[in-house]
């Protein structure tokens, strides 16, 4: 059962009753008529081969609410990259669609002209692509509501669309940024970047540095690395945002520079979110499981970046070895706390496998350490906002714009 705490910084929009979905979606479609409502969609080209996908798109082309949608995909070839053209068209069903393709020909050009302007150039990674779907979207001189979710959710409903622009669209509401949040269970418990990292983290960085307000507000979130956000463009188009996987912290924290808490809610999406997950067998953690600490590492670097981008470089690394201490102490306080919330539910728990993820966070934590003399805490591809890209560089608001395929 829901339970309706509302933390005392950000405002707790949550799911108490199982509301009319249509009449929702029949409200937003008559908001969305002043206020449209774009979709981005960052994928790679693998999840057009997985089930997830299409049927997100299938569900999509039923939301009359939603005006546009934008994916911006990477990781395919030519023929790929048809093939993707295809499948969206097809599940898609007639709303209108543009599809970025992120590391295709026109849009290399692009990065590389940014590179050449003395900013973050080619990069592989979900930033570059929500990074680019926004540029493409004021390009185009947008200025309604971007909502965007992750595309591997298996048990995907439209309903996610509605209760993230809910807030934004509704006249009495009037916030600027919905974070969604949800459950990661089925058997058993997952999300452990979120559960076995970030928690505490924040927490060791709380220990070092006090109740400062950003770590008071990441503090608040329920669960900050949720891939599902909607914000008005106003807003968007001026975030500095990284390429790679410290995306979902870093718009958070911009969103804390660029808004007031009282514009800024999360929003229980209601529902546990299936997920396709990674394995947990113990012999897949760590150094066996490189995809999973790489995605830990760059979400660190980006936290700590966050946390202690305005202290000194020397005063930096300092503060990081400490947190770094603080970190597995508080790290084994959360283990505890998963063990018995899985014990209460009757679920599967393996608490050698926990700690060994636990292990390999910090391992992470060490080695980002160790760097910080070389390159002190720098972000890859931490780009300027599309704002200021596209204002300084002539003619390349044009040039994404020609190499987007509409459908």
């Amino acid at each position: 059962m829901a339970d309706f705490y509302q933390h005392a910084r950000v405002p707790t929009l949550h799911h108490l009753a199982h509301g009319d979905s249509s009449a929702r979606e029949a409200e937003m479609q008559d908001w969305a008529a002043d206020k449209p409502v774009a979709l981005l969609l960052p994928a790679l080209y693998a999840e057009c081969e997985r089930p997830a996908l299409p049927r997100i798109l299938e569900e999509v082309s039923q939301a009359g609410h939603i005006s546009e949608v934008v994916l911006s995909m990477n990781g395919m070839n030519a023929a790929e990259h048809e093939r993707a053209l295809v499948l969206i068209r097809q599940n898609l069903r007639g709303k209108k669609a543009h599809v970025l393709w992120n590391d295709g020909p026109q849009l290399t050009q692009v990065y590389h002209r940014m590179d050449e302007a003395g900013l973050a150039g080619p990069h592989a990674g979900k930033g570059s692509n929500i990074w680019m779907g926004i540029a493409f979207l004021h390009a185009r001189r947008f200025e309604g509501n971007i909502v965007s979710h992750d595309t591997d959710i298996l048990n995907y409903s439209r309903d996610i669309l509605w209760r993230l622009c809910y807030p934004l669209l509704h006249p009495r509401m009037g916030y600027r940024f919905a974070k969604g949040y949800y459950s990661r269970v089925s058997d058993r418990l997952y999300g452990r970047v979120t559960r076995l990292l970030i928690f505490p983290l924040i927490q060791a960085c709380r220990d070092v540095l006090g109740s400062k307000p950003l770590l008071e507000y990441l503090d608040s979130f329920r669960y900050p690395l949720s891939g599902e956000f909607a914000a008005d463009m106003q807003s968007l188009e001026h975030f500095c945002l990284p390429g790679g996987w410290g995306l979902e912290i870093a718009i958070l924290c911009e969103s804390f520079r660029h808004l007031p808490c009282e514009k800024q809610c999360q929003v229980d999406l209601g529902f546990h979110f299936e997920h396709r997950h990674r394995s947990l067998a113990h012999d897949q953690i760590g150094v066996n499981e490189p995809g999973l600490i790489s995605a830990a590492a760059d979400v660190a670097r980006c936290l700590a970046f966050q946390v202690l981008r305005e202290a000194e470089p020397r005063s930096a690394e300092s503060l990081m070895r400490l947190i770094i201490e603080r970190y597995r102490p508080r790290a084994a306080e959360w283990l505890q706390r998963y063990e018995h919330v899985a014990l209460l539910n009757g679920l599967r728990h393996d608490p050698a496998e926990e700690s060994a993820a636990v292990t390999a966070f910090g391992q992470a934590l060490d080695r980002l350490l160790h760097s910080m003399g070389n390159d002190t805490l720098h972000v890859p591809a931490l780009r300027d906002t599309p704002f200021r890209t596209l204002a300084k560089i002539p003619g390349l608001a044009e040039e994404i714009v020609a190499s987007c395929v509409t459908l």
